[in-house]
């Protein structure tokens, strides 16, 4: 058992010491190190500068846009000055020949009143004269019927000593009748 047991305390020490002696890791020297660090610091940098390339080409896609947009906003102002401007022209157009109809429209208003005044006027006129030939020639009509009654008159006083006779109030009647 002596025995045994130095066995198994010599596998136990040399257990021990091989893992007390080797790392999990592999040791590296110096060199390997920073090698490593050296590959690493590599790696970010080609990382790094992928990394920045792509933030030029988006740059410049960005700067590119927005001068393509910028370029746009100027046409559009510029197109909406040149429609401020025609619209100030057309409005201004616009007055001018408002204004114009709107004399015209009164000159022919004035013109047409004057006329309808004159035509009224003349009508009135040819109104009067034909009141005047109307009174003329109603006094015409009035004094050839006056002068029917005196003849017949006259016709029927040659008459009334005959028919005075048979109708005694008769020349009263006649006379009535002409002279009324």
């Amino acid at each position: 058992m002596k025995n045994e047991l130095k066995v198994v305390l010599y596998v136990l020490n040399l257990a021990v010491t091989s893992l007390a002696a080797e790392p999990a890791c592999p040791v590296c020297s110096r060199y390997n190190y920073e090698e490593m660090l050296l590959e690493r610091v590599i790696r970010n940098e080609l990382a790094l500068e992928n990394t920045l390339k792509d933030i030029k080409e988006t740059n410049t896609k960005v700067v590119d846009a927005l001068r393509k947009l910028q370029d746009e906003n100027d046409k559009v102002n510029i197109a909406i000055e040149a429609m401020e401007r025609k619209q100030i022209v057309m409005e201004a157009a616009l007055s001018d020949s408002i204004k114009t109809a709107l004399t015209n429209v009164s000159e022919s208003l004035t013109h047409m009143l004057t006329e309808s005044s004159q035509a009224i006027k003349e009508m009135e006129g040819r109104v009067d004269r034909i009141k005047g030939n109307l009174e003329m020639h109603a006094c015409n009509i009035l004094y050839i019927i006056r002068q029917f009654r005196v003849t017949l008159l006259h016709y029927f006083v040659g008459q009334c000593t005959f028919c005075s006779a048979i109708y005694p109030n008769y020349c009263n009647f006649v006379s009535d009748i002409c002279y009324k």
